[in-house]
């Protein structure tokens, strides 16, 4: 047996998949493409695969990672050429190799967000923008275990870049990531609403392109 581990992407109309949605598309793909895989047991069985940080709904990712058992060993280019003969349109698997890290060593996600404004933005907005998150403290309501509660989402912003453009600014996101500590950008939003409204973009577009480990290296 071999543990393989797949990187594939989800853009267009896949970002509207839920995390169960997606566990089918590809429990499906892997029974068109016949990839000798490890299945489940009982009156359904199918492909027994798991994912890495589930993405959430209506955001895009070229560093999604989907583990699994291959029973027979096929080579890396059989299994990308079978799997992305069975994918469906906004899913495309990118690599295919034997697993190296463990999911538990993911400690951080790279994002790049696009804000959007109706009516264009100040030349300040990006000063001030900078200026909110740089502080030391940045308290939203945050979903836990035991509900929303008061959370300090400061430690959990590695770093934050915001670009200008014609059309809108470019956010770059370094934020925690993993089964300990995990921030969804969202909650970047919420702090500009509280803390400055008037700087709450119009509309957002996220999409995950990098996926970090405790070292700093990219998870692979």
């Amino acid at each position: 047996m071999h543990k393989f581990r797949i990187q594939f992407s989800k853009t267009a109309r896949a970002a509207y998949l839920s995390h169960l949605d997606t566990m089918r598309t590809l429990q499906r793909a892997f029974a068109r493409a016949k990839i000798p895989a490890k299945h489940t047991e009982g009156f359904n069985p199918h492909a027994y695969i798991s994912i890495a940080l589930p993405l959430s709904l209506g955001y895009t990712s070229e560093c999604e990672y989907v583990d699994f058992v291959l029973l027979e060993l096929l080579s890396e280019e059989e299994v990308l050429t079978r799997l992305n003969a069975a994918l469906p349109e906004g899913f495309k698997a990118l690599r295919a190799y034997e697993q190296e890290l463990k999911v538990k060593e993911i400690v951080g996600a790279k994002f790049i967000l696009k804000f959007e404004y109706d009516n264009g933005y100040d030349d300040d907005t990006v000063s001030k923008l900078t200026e909110l998150f740089s502080r030391e403290s940045i308290i939203v309501m945050k979903k836990s275990k035991r509900g929303e509660t008061e959370t300090d989402i400061a430690p959990m912003i590695y770093s934050i870049d915001f670009v200008p453009e014609k059309d809108g600014i470019r956010v770059l996101a370094h934020l925690a990531a993993g089964n300990t500590v995990s921030l969804n950008p969202e909650y970047l939003l919420r702090a500009i609403k509280k803390e400055a409204g008037e700087l709450l973009p119009d509309f957002v577009s996220f999409h995950r392109f990098s996926v970090t480990c405790t070292d700093g290296q990219t998870f692979h």
